[in-house]
């Protein structure tokens, strides 16, 4: 049994291994972790390296979102077939690792003046430049201009779910009209979105309900 911890809300780092192991129907537990519980934890090293996600299996903790979410969706079936496949979903999630880095600092800053410029800082500077790198990726890799790789794979569930994140509305001043300047990507979103194979997942219902 393959058990995730996390924090109390849903959120791409750990969504993408929950997506591709529910879609496979492999078995998995989620602790949801309070972050008061979470500090402590970590002041005492529990974590091996200090955050969340991390996984456990036969009684041994793994740690690092992207090493995780590879392992999920190799067990999945999700994850490249060879090598150059494996280097397709790789940029993909790295490129998720990448602009979540990016705009990280207008989350987590506390002071609101602060916030707002610096959220205003990625908005002019970062944001149309990064979905554009993502939807060059796509039109270089996608065959069929249905998924990354074409067949459907953790970098289509990547993908995904941080183009939801972005166009949910909850990114103070990101308009989610954004992404009608990417007509691929909004065409990809929509068809990942209507895939019943994939949204039929009670992991989809709690992302798109949130």
């Amino acid at each position: 049994m393959i058990k995730l911890i996390y924090f109390e809300f849903n959120f791409w780092r750990i969504d993408i291994s929950k997506l591709s192991l529910s879609y496979s129907e492999i078995p998995y537990k989620l602790e949801k972790l309070p972050r008061n519980e979470f500090f402590k934890k970590k002041k005492s090293g529990f974590f091996p390296f200090g955050q969340l996600p991390v996984m456990i299996i036969d009684k041994k903790m793994y740690g690092q979102t992207l090493a995780i979410a590879k392992f999920c969706a190799s067990k999945s079936g999700l994850y490249g077939k060879n090598d150059k496949e494996s280097l397709v979903i790789d940029q993909v999630l790295n490129w998720a690792n990448d602009i979540n880095t990016i705009i990280a600092p207008s989350i987590r800053e506390k002071n609101r003046e602060k916030q707002l410029k610096l959220r205003k800082n990625f908005v002019d500077n970062h944001l149309m430049i990064w979905f554009n790198f993502l939807e060059k990726l796509f039109l270089k890799t996608s065959k069929n201009k249905k998924f990354f790789t074409d067949r459907f794979s953790l970098a289509d569930i990547t993908a995904w779910r941080v183009i939801h994140w972005f166009i949910s509305g909850k990114l103070e001043l990101i308009d989610p009209k954004f992404i009608m300047s990417f007509k691929n990507l909004q065409k990809f979103y929509t068809g990942i979105y209507n895939k019943k194979s994939f949204n039929k997942l009670k992991e989809f219902e709690e992302i798109i309900s949130n």
